[in-house]
């Protein structure tokens, strides 16, 4: 009997080529590897973020708006606390009461200083300098003892105003008389040296029997010289010019250590001249 059912030849798979294999690898490298590039670049920069995140906040949360501001209080207090002790210490009391003068009246510094100073016989009075506003609204002025209280008396003068924490040097001078001169400027003598002064800007005040004028502006290079001048000299002379006539007088030797007073006292409160002179 003869089998009808014939086996099928077996097929046996060939191998791919090399250079068949080794492009599909370098397909597969060239579309996974982007792939997990972007991975990994999620992941890290995740990371970085949350760690500058987590600084910030640490940094938020050791120094706070209040504590800064504490901080510079104390570090702009404490120079100043130091030159009053330093004034003290030597005996200059003006200055040290100029001086305390800008220390926070509610701070432990204020208390402990003003009670030095009051336990100091010779420190109980700010020597030569007095203080005052004219209203609780005014700034705060600092004049010399000599200074005329209103303006109904002749002086020549130098003071401070203290404006947002910042003190500014004004320099004035007073007439009065029985008419109005029409002010328009002043010629100073100091020794040997003249200074003329014009004067922009005058205004007056009346009273019953006199009349007052009055130059008051913030110090420039001409009032600056003739203060300096004055300071050191042996005789000084005023004159008032203007359109109805010229009055003359003597500066006073009370003037000229006013002048002097203050411009120590524009110093002691860390002022200068520097803005002015050449």
């Amino acid at each position: 009997m003869i089998n009808s059912h014939k086996k099928e030849p077996v097929m046996f798979k060939r191998p791919l080529p090399e250079e068949t294999r080794n492009t599909i690898i370098l397909v597969i490298v060239v579309v996974v590897a982007p792939i997990l590039f972007y991975i990994l670049n999620i992941f890290f920069n995740s990371g970085t973020s949350a760690l500058q995140v987590g600084k910030e906040k640490e940094k938020t949360v050791i120094v706070s708006e209040a504590e800064k501001a504490d901080i510079l209080t104390k570090a702009t207090a404490k120079p100043v606390t130091q030159s009053v002790r330093e004034a003290m210490d030597q005996g200059d009391y003006s200055t040290a009461h100029l001086q305390l003068s800008k220390v926070p009246k509610d701070s432990p510094e204020y208390d402990e200083l003003s009670k030095q100073l009051a336990s100091e016989p010779r420190a109980r009075k700010l020597p030569g300098v007095r203080k005052e506003a004219v209203t609780p609204q005014s700034p705060l002025r600092y004049l010399d003892e000599t200074t005329p209280r209103d303006r109904f008396s002749d002086g020549l003068y130098l003071y401070l105003v203290e404006v947002s924490g910042s003190v500014w040097p004004k320099f004035c001078i007073q007439s009065v008389g029985k008419r109005p001169l029409d002010i328009t400027g002043f010629r100073i003598k100091a020794d040997g040296k003249t200074f003329a002064i014009p004067a922009l800007t005058v205004k007056s005040e009346k009273s019953p029997a006199k009349v007052a004028e009055y130059y008051d502006a913030p110090v420039d290079q001409q009032s600056y010289d003739a203060m300096r001048a004055l300071i050191k000299a042996h005789k000084a002379s005023l004159t008032y010019i203007g359109r109805s006539g010229e009055r003359v007088r003597e500066i006073t030797d009370n003037e000229k250590k006013g002048l002097g007073r203050m411009m120590d006292a524009y110093a002691a409160l860390g002022g200068n001249f520097a803005f002015i002179q050449h």
